[in-house]
């Protein structure tokens, strides 16, 4: 990576690099700390490790803190859709990572689809994860597809901060359609889309923004989890609607947080409150 966009520890040193290959694919992730408790970062929609930067600090002297590019993103490879971008198979590709860096147990943050991945992973490997913190998403066959209907109710949602109107949803999943509208546009569209999802549009900056640019579940839910469950929103956004949605695959919400003046990237709004909460919920559990 460029110098200027580097992530660093609580000790202003650099996080290691690395690459590793797992589940048919090489996934690049950055790493840092040396704390007995582990913590797995993941990362939403369309970011990567470097989202984290400014917690990274905040963390790196309590955890032993892993941040993976997800498949599809960042510098970790892209296979073909064919080959599968399912919650399963991330999670999957998140589990053969942590292990071969040698973590039996650890906690889990996601935020946006980082969550989702977070969610399958925790309910997939339920004997390694510790515990996990589910925020500002909501899950798919569990209500996320509805947040997409174009309703009174969905399009005026986040103005009533009730929720969130997922447009983008079906916009995705149109063949061919996306592609060509985006492409040669990609920065004004994401920086469009990252921004009016904020409270705060400034607290993204441009070093990320063109550091991203450069770079571009029912069954699952039967069995719900027990493992320690946090939950965080922004009124801005999906806000009080994650704690309720977490109830839907977890026996209980043992801490939920809404962050006023805040959007949904938590990780650059809010990183000093963020990495408190993560702080105070995992290394009690």
């Amino acid at each position: 990576m460029s110098g200027k966009a580097e992530v660093f520890d609580h000790r202003k040193q650099p996080v290691k690099h690395g690459r590793i290959r797992v589940n048919g694919i090489r996934m690049h992730y950055i790493t840092a700390g040396s704390a007995k408790d582990v913590l797995l970062l993941v990362h939403g929609t369309p970011k990567d490790s470097y989202y984290w930067y400014k917690v990274f600090p905040l963390l790196t002297e309590h955890f032993t803190v892993v941040a993976p590019d997800v498949r599809g993103f960042g510098h970790s490879d892209k296979p073909p859709i064919t080959d599968g971008y399912d919650c399963k198979t991330c999670a999957q590709d998140l589990a053969e990572l942590i292990e071969q860096l040698g973590h039996s147990k650890y906690h889990v943050h996601g935020e946006d689809r980082g969550a989702e991945y977070a969610y399958a992973l925790t309910a997939l490997y339920r004997d390694r994860v510790l515990s996990l913190s589910f925020c500002e998403m909501l899950i798919s066959g569990l209500g996320l597809e509805e947040s997409s209907f174009w309703t009174k109710d969905n399009v005026t949602a986040q103005f009533r901060q009730e929720g969130v109107w997922c447009w983008h949803l079906p916009f995705f999943w149109l063949p061919h359609v996306p592609d060509m509208l985006i492409t040669g546009h990609e920065k004004e569209f994401w920086e469009h889309f990252m921004r009016q999802e904020c409270f705060n549009p400034t607290a993204i900056e441009p070093v990320a923004l063109d550091h991203w640019i450069e770079c571009i579940n029912t069954a699952l839910a039967k069995k719900k989890l027990t493992c320690p469950v946090m939950t965080i929103g922004a009124p801005e956004f999906f806000g009080p609607t994650v704690q309720d949605h977490a109830l839907k695959f977890a026996e209980e919400v043992q801490r939920s947080e809404l962050f006023e003046e805040c959007g949904h990237s938590l990780a650059l709004e809010q990183p000093e409150r963020l990495a408190k909460c993560l702080r105070e919920f995992m290394l009690k559990n």
